[in-house]
């Protein structure tokens, strides 16, 4: 398998029927439905390859029906386990659309050219995306993921260009009034 995806995580059991409901990463629920097989993050780290009865969307979580789990007691032995895709499972997105672990390792430039650091990784937040980047005095900030700071990204060259508030990747100190 390609690089494994983190997509979701199982939150609870559902119904008597072994179903469960999980909360997805960085995006609706919606696109994941029609999938015939997912991987499940075993307790011991490793995936386990797992074809999916029915799937569907209730109250913006995905259900998910396996089938060799058929009680809530089995169900419930699932909560907490993470469900992976192969990267190649993934929805297409549009052009000017990208999976946000696309951006890890990407350098970070100001809009002037000056580097200002690295992606380590992202975070959901409830408005919007950030962006975990290391700056280049090592110290992490928190850039969020939004057309009037992110102005361009280009996943192929692995290069951000923002432009930041004063303080939030070059240490400076912001001015308060």
């Amino acid at each position: 398998m390609n690089s494994p995806v983190l997509v979701a995580t199982i939150v609870a059991s559902r119904g008597n029927r072994g179903e469960v409901a999980a909360v997805c990463a960085g995006g609706p629920p919606e696109r994941l439905l029609g999938l015939e097989e997912v991987f499940l993050g075993g307790e011991s780290g490793g995936l386990q390859r797992v074809s999916l009865r029915r799937n569907w969307v209730h109250k913006g979580r995905w259900i998910l029906q396996f089938p060799e789990v058929e009680s809530i007691s089995q169900a419930r032995a699932l909560v907490g386990r993470h469900i992976f895709l192969a990267e190649s499972q993934l929805p297409a997105l549009p052009e000017d659309r990208f999976y946000t672990f696309h951006l890890v390792g990407a350098r970070v430039f100001h809009r002037d050219g000056r580097e200002l650091g690295k992606v380590k990784d992202s975070q959901a937040g409830e408005a919007h995306d950030f962006l975990l980047v290391e700056r280049c005095d090592g110290v992490e900030a928190l850039v969020p993921l939004v057309r009037a700071i992110v102005l361009e990204i280009d996943t192929r060259a692995g290069k951000i260009i923002v432009d930041p508030p004063a303080g939030l990747l070059e240490g400076e100190a912001e001015e308060v009034r």
